[in-house]
């Protein structure tokens, strides 16, 4: 296993790579639907096939992740990733491209769930926040960087060249994370092999893919409508939409780096309340809320603060999602891939139907402000549901003292972080036994 730093690098790599087929075909959309004949429809479902698949799939990628270690996890996907770009290249009819998006799909649960263990694995638990909130960074990072390469390129080359010429990354990152990426899997209590130990999650667990399904199901129009609307409801050129809903995602990077490194200041604070990390995450979804008013009132205050809560929102979204991670590791550090991969569950399903829901609203009521009314109802029903995750895993028992910033199995916060020399994991401190599911 490498140093921390490298396995964050190769983890921030995996995340955006993970979700090539997630974001770069409609980048592609025009060429694509000249060269295949397809409908809007047809696209639309070609993408929803990539996002359901690791929603329904999550929990199961989990387990296996659990199972086979961070190392191999991630590296199945991305080699999944590189065979689904070069068969959709060499082989280009419709059903080939849904059956690749189908695997890529399984494939980035694994790499959500791997990630995260690798991290929790390399990485001390002080530092948490900030490298779980770096690695999701991944995929904003990949939308600046591949939307206007990818859109030049396929308008020029077309689609397939786009395709195999991202193989070559994929596979470079792949050999990246069997390299960097540490083999071991979660531990359990003293004394007990990682094979011995338990699986199950924590009581109270279904709370989290609750509270991420409410909160990305909100706030997914940021990111697929933003454009639309600030076109439709802003009067503002669709060019210069594009270039605000892209400074939302710089803005929501930076925001992610600040609240992520704000959390792991506050693990320093007495866990006998609960997780440290949940006061972090319901800030972040109020902020959320409080910028989707802003955009609600946005056709009578005018486009300026019809942009100050675009960047609001959406740096704010963004934040809850990074330091959510650090909270997930931390209310179940015994079965940190299953956890994953059960709230990327809550995760994956609300991305999926966000936009059709927000589209269908709009539609049924021909404007913009029932949509955007459900989706703020929806994002303070997740600030709701992450209030009951404060107690998940946690005990008064837990830990009556600060959590220190180094070195004890005793941690209340969270695991302690592992020997660097070795691949396995701290065993955790004393958590609530574990209820099933």
């Amino acid at each position: 296993m490498a140093g921390p730093r490298a396995v964050v690098a190769v983890s921030t790599l995996a995340t955006g790579l993970g979700a090539f087929l997630g974001f770069v075909p409609g980048f592609l959309a025009p060429v694509l639907q000249a060269d295949l004949d397809l409908s809007r429809t047809e696209l639309g479902v070609l993408i929803g096939v990539f996002y359901g698949s690791t929603g329904v799939s999550a929990p199961l990628a989990g387990r296996l992740t659990d199972r086979m270690g961070a190392r191999r996890a991630v590296t199945l996907d991305l080699v999944l990733i590189a065979a689904a770009l070069v068969t959709a290249a060499v082989w280009p009819v419709y059903p080939v491209l849904l059956v690749g998006a189908l695997a890529a799909g399984f494939g980035y649960a694994l790499t959500n769930a791997g990630t995260n263990l690798a991290v929790a694995v390399a990485v001390p638990a002080h530092r948490h926040g900030i490298s779980l909130a770096t690695k999701t960074a991944g995929v904003p990072l990949l939308v600046a960087v591949s939307a206007p390469i990818a859109t030049a390129a396929g308008e020029a080359v077309g689609w397939r060249p786009v395709y195999l010429g991202a193989v070559p990354l994929v596979l470079l990152t792949a050999a990246g994370a069997a390299w960097a990426l540490p083999s071991a899997r979660p531990t359990g209590a003293p004394g007990r092999s990682a094979d011995a130990a338990p699986r199950r999650l924590p009581r109270g667990f279904l709370w989290y893919p609750i509270a991420a399904f409410l909160l990305v199901g909100g706030s997914q129009p940021l990111y697929s409508w933003m454009v639309a609307y600030l076109n439709e409801a802003g009067d503002t050129p669709l060019a210069l939409a594009g270039a605000l809903t892209s400074l939302g995602s710089v803005a929501g990077v930076a925001g992610m780096v600040l609240a992520a490194q704000l959390s792991d200041r506050g693990t320093s604070r007495s866990t006998a309340t609960g997780n440290p990390r949940i006061p972090g995450v319901v800030a972040m979804c109020l902020a959320t809320a409080a910028g989707m008013v802003l955009l609600l009132a946005g056709p009578v205050t005018g486009l300026v603060p019809m942009v100050a809560g675009l960047l609001l929102a959406t740096a704010a979204q963004l934040a809850a999602i990074g330091i959510m991670h650090a909270s997930v590791v931390a209310a179940a550090p015994h079965a940190v891939g299953r956890a994953s991969g059960a709230t990327m569950a809550g995760y994956y399903v609300g991305a999926l139907l966000g936009a059709p829901v927000f589209g269908a609203v709009v539609d049924a009521t021909g404007g913009y402000t029932a949509g955007w009314a459900m989706s703020l109802v929806l994002v303070l029903g997740g600030t709701a549901a992450f209030s009951r995750c404060r107690r998940v895993g946690f005990t008064s028992t837990t830990a009556s003292s600060p959590n220190p910033t180094s070195g004890s199995a005793a941690a209340a916060d969270e695991p302690a972080p592992p020997d660097p020399r070795s691949d396995a994991a701290a065993p955790p401190p004393h958590r609530d036994p574990p209820a099933g599911g």
